[in-house]
């Protein structure tokens, strides 16, 4: 059975969006906005996929990651200079197969990506989960703001594939943290992307505190 299927599909640039991720950006291109008033007219489903280069004005598959969303769109409006701003939800895990990008806008030929969690049980998953809200609960700690804004709602999700992909959507991660996370399809390597992530995030802050708890008292020495 083919599983493939063609849609439209819009380069982002220094962005990757997740399934269950609602966002909204600014899009500019031609081919972009072509791509949206085609899903418009049909499902209103789009491919996004991330430029590794977001300085190329026309992307090739070549300067585009594998990995992709697709994407309902939820909200589109127009704004002078030629600009549209879209909303958009996150749905599912996509490959990108082949592209054509001849005028007026990018197809893709694309297929999901099931997530995978047949190798651990769910003792093993109950187990993650727990590790990383415990992890969640030390990084809150070192970002108190974090910790009331975000963290109630990251508290409530049972779910280990969900509970991942949503810390990498509620963290202020930059957008190659977050590709890293999207092409984890293997929950168990999914778990070690984002437990990396957390604890390198959890160092950096007890460093950057440390440093400046430092350079304050020396200030202080001095004054």
């Amino acid at each position: 059975e083919d599983k493939t299927i063609t849609m439209p599909v819009i380069a982002l640039r220094g962005m990757t969006v997740l399934p269950k991720m609602m966002i909204h950006f600014d899009i500019s291109r031609s081919k972009s906005i072509a791509a949206v008033e085609k899903a418009m007219i049909g499902d209103q489903k789009v491919c996004l996929v991330t430029q590794k280069n977001s300085e190329e004005a026309d992307p090739g598959i070549d300067e585009l990651y594998q990995v992709g969303c697709v994407a309902l769109i939820k909200q589109l409006v127009k704004i002078p200079n030629n600009v549209v701003r879209v909303m958009v939800e996150g749905l599912e895990r996509v490959e990108l197969l082949g592209l054509d990008s001849e005028e007026p806008m990018l197809v893709g030929e694309i297929e999901g990506l099931t997530e995978s969690d047949d190798s651990l049980d769910c003792v093993t998953r109950q187990a993650m989960v727990r590790i990383l809200k415990e992890k969640l609960e030390e990084y809150g700690r070192e970002n108190p703001r974090m910790l009331k804004e975000v963290f109630p709602n990251l508290m409530m999700v049972t779910d280990l594939g969900e509970l991942l992909d949503q810390i990498a959507i509620q963290l202020p991660w930059d957008y190659k943290s977050r590709q890293q996370v999207l092409e984890c399809v293997l929950l168990e390597e999914r778990y070690e992307t984002v437990m990396g992530n957390l604890l390198t995030e959890i160092e950096i802050t007890r460093v950057k505190r440390e440093i400046q708890g430092r350079v304050k008292e020396n200030v202080d020495k001095n004054q």
